[in-house]
């Protein structure tokens, strides 16, 4: 029966360090990926030093086990929290679960120089203290993950809810076993079964069900599955060569983490350089196709005054006049390259603008009609720059017409709600997860394979410099699609 259980735990152990790689190599845009990754690397380090204290004993690995087991309650919650959507809004309870936990990780670790915190690890006061912060914790993360279920209406966020549900209401309570044995409970060890089973959970939901938005193939699990099963294995092989030699075992244990550290590193890099280079190669071009669009008219009437004036010899008149043709035409292209500049660098310069005006032409840049547009009566006006608020509703708006580029529509309004002018954007497309959502407004995040994620987070620096504000409401699978509302002082 205790060899069983170390094969569980070095299964467990593999399992957990190829699911951190696969989150690190193919989950880069995903909130999940980092904080998923991290626990997984935790998880890792459990289930060997559980396997090392059986096989070879010593205090070490039981502090090891402590330690760890005391940083794995904070890293759930992290997951289940990006997983939610609800990572900024829980900051309270994020902040007292990993002062509470790391406090007890800083203390079980001290053991590595102290005999008496080891006895206290072996006592039950260890386990009382551990129970007593994890079984709240625990059950304010399954009802979490239970009301997002209740919520969720598209079939794949179900699906994906349902199987994060089950890796944490299994590896949790299998976990949980094992220290409540430190009260002398009559229980089996779970916790390395519990975690396995946990980990390939968690695995085929990235595989089938994109758990990091983006489907992982079975041949890159694979591959990291194997190369992370030849890691644990000189793991083993270097603990038996060292036994009886702490800092050898140290030593050796680093370097293999390292390299396992640089692979996982590697991949990912790889691929986010990738797709980093598509998405910038993106922005530039859009930016400079708009540039090359708006320059277009100025050129050509500069250039055309230029051939008239070659030709025109000594006709003063018609010198002067396209000489003031050439004039006027090379300011309009200094002015825009200066609007390009400050859009650039979000510097605006107010004047009395209305929003509707701006309404009707972004509409008409995306050959909206007028159903599309429902105005405001009064007219409503305000002060600020036109050119850059005419860009930001013109990226959301950009953003809604793609989403709903296989049919749907798409609506502009206008109105004073509350103090405010607001300019809502309405689409009928296939909306956003709360993971979309959590990530919407940051720089380059994008759900599009050739988007340049910089539509949303523009428009909230253009928001924010005009002292107003961004607001997004958006459900997946619902068919109710995505409202973006613009809000400005007023």
């Amino acid at each position: 029966m205790k060899e069983l259980r170390d094969w569980i735990s070095l299964f467990a152990a593999i399992g957990h360090l190829s699911l951190a790689v696969v989150a690190l190599a193919s989950g880069r845009k995903s909130a999940l990926a980092r904080p998923l990754a991290a626990l997984c690397f935790v998880l890792f380090g459990w289930n060997f030093a559980t396997l090392g204290h059986h096989v070879f004993g010593g205090d070490a690995f039981a502090v090891l086990d402590a330690g760890f087991t005391a940083l794995s309650p904070p890293l759930v919650l992290e997951v289940v929290l990006r997983f939610v959507g609800h990572g900024r809004r829980q900051r309270v309870a994020r902040a007292a679960v990993w002062l509470l936990f790391g406090s007890l990780a800083a203390v079980s670790l001290i053991g590595l120089a102290s005999k008496d915190v080891v006895v206290w690890l072996d006592a039950p006061s260890w386990a009382v203290v551990f129970l007593v912060a994890w079984v709240p914790t625990l059950l304010f993360q399954l009802f979490l993950v239970v009301r997002h279920l209740a919520e969720a209406s598209d079939p794949a966020e179900k699906a994906r809810t349902r199987t994060v549900l089950a890796a944490l209401a299994i590896g949790a309570t299998f976990s949980t076993s094992d220290v409540a044995r430190g009260l002398g409970l009559p229980l089996p060890y779970l916790g390395s079964i519990g975690t396995l089973i946990a980990a390939a959970l968690l695995t085929t939901c990235a595989v089938r069900f994109a758990l990091f938005d983006r489907n992982v193939s079975v041949r890159t699990a694979i591959y990291v599955l194997g190369m992370i099963g030849a890691f644990v294995v000189a793991y083993l092989v270097l603990f038996g060569v060292f036994a009886g030699s702490i800092a050898a075992q140290a030593f050796t244990s680093a370097i293999v983490t390292l390299l396992v550290i640089v692979v996982a590193r590697e991949l990912g890099i790889a691929r986010a350089e990738a797709r980093e280079r598509v998405q910038r190669l993106a922005v530039l071009g859009r930016f400079s196709a708009q540039m090359a669009h708006d320059l277009r008219s100025p050129l050509s009437a500069l250039l055309g005054a230029v051939q008239v004036l070659e030709g025109a010899g000594d006709d003063a008149a018609t010198r002067k006049e396209f000489l003031g043709l050439a004039f006027a035409q090379a300011k309009r292209m200094a002015a825009i390259v200066d609007r390009y500049d400050r859009m650039g660098r979000v510097e605006p310069r107010p004047t009395l603008v209305r929003i509707n005006e701006i309404a009707r032409a972004v509409a008409r840049l995306h050959a909206l009609d007028d159903k599309a547009l429902t105005l405001d009566a009064s007219d409503p006006e305000c002060e600020a720059d036109r050119d850059l608020l005419e860009s930001a509703l013109e990226n959301v708006v950009r953003n809604a017409v793609e989403a709903t580029a296989e049919g749907g529509d798409v609506r502009i309004e206008t109105a004073r709600e509350a103090g405010s002018l607001v300019l809502r954007v309405i689409d009928s497309g296939p909306g956003m997860d709360v993971r979309q959502r959590e990530r919407a407004f940051e720089d380059f995040f994008t759900t599009k394979p050739t988007g340049s994620g910089l539509g949303l987070a523009f428009a909230k620096r253009v928001m924010v410099a005009h002292r107003g504000d961004v607001t997004l409401n958006s459900t997946s699978g619902t068919g109710s699609g995505t409202i973006v509302e613009l809000r400005l002082p007023g």
